[in-house]
C-alpha cells in the first residue's frame, strides 16, 4: 500500500465528497486523477481492504428498528448458519467471538416482528437459542482507523 492508498482510505472513512465526480474531488486532494482513484479504490476492495462504500442510516429515522443478538453454534455448522445469517439484507454486523456465545450479529428490519420471524426461522432450522438484547440507547461513535 503506497501513500496514495493510505490518503485514500483516510478520506473514505472521514468524509465521502457529496459532489457530481467524487472520485474526481479526491484525486483534487491528493494529486490524482479520477482515473487513477477510481483503480486504486477497486484494488483496495479487491484486496479486502474495503468492504463497502456508502452510507450510515439511522435506523430510528427511517422507523426500523435493530436487535443485537448472541447464540452459542457449534463448529459442525458454524458456517451454514453465518451463510444464513448473511442472506438478510438487514444484518449490518455478524461476528464469531470466544466465548459460550460465540456468534453475534445486529439485524434490522421493519418492525419487531419481522426480526422474531426472522430469528425464530433460524432456531427451528438449526436447532439453536438465539438471545436477543433489543437496543435501549444509542451510544454514538465515530469509527476511524487512520492508515
Amino acid at each position: 500500500m503506497d501513500q496514495a492508498d493510505k490518503k485514500i482510505l483516510n478520506i473514505l472513512q472521514e468524509e465521502f465528497p457529496l459532489t457530481k465526480r467524487p472520485f474526481a474531488t479526491i484525486g483534487d486532494t491528493i494529486g490524482l486523477s479520477e482515473q487513477e482513484v477510481i483503480k486504486k479504490v477497486k484494488r483496495l476492495k479487491q484486496q479486502g481492504y474495503i468492504r463497502r462504500i456508502g452510507p450510515v442510516l439511522e435506523p430510528k429515522k427511517l422507523e426500523y428498528t435493530s436487535t443485537l443478538c448472541g447464540v452459542h453454534v457449534g463448529k459442525a455448522i458454524l458456517m451454514d448458519v453465518v451463510k444464513e445469517i448473511n442472506r438478510h439484507r438487514g444484518v449490518t454486523h455478524n461476528y464469531e467471538r470466544d466465548g459460550t456465545l460465540n456468534l453475534w450479529f445486529t439485524i434490522t428490519a421493519r418492525n419487531a416482528q419481522s426480526i422474531e420471524r426472522f430469528l425464530s426461522r433460524l432456531e427451528q432450522r438449526y436447532s439453536l437459542k438465539i438471545y436477543r438484547f433489543p437496543k435501549k440507547r444509542v451510544f454514538k461513535i465515530m469509527a476511524y482507523f487512520p492508515v
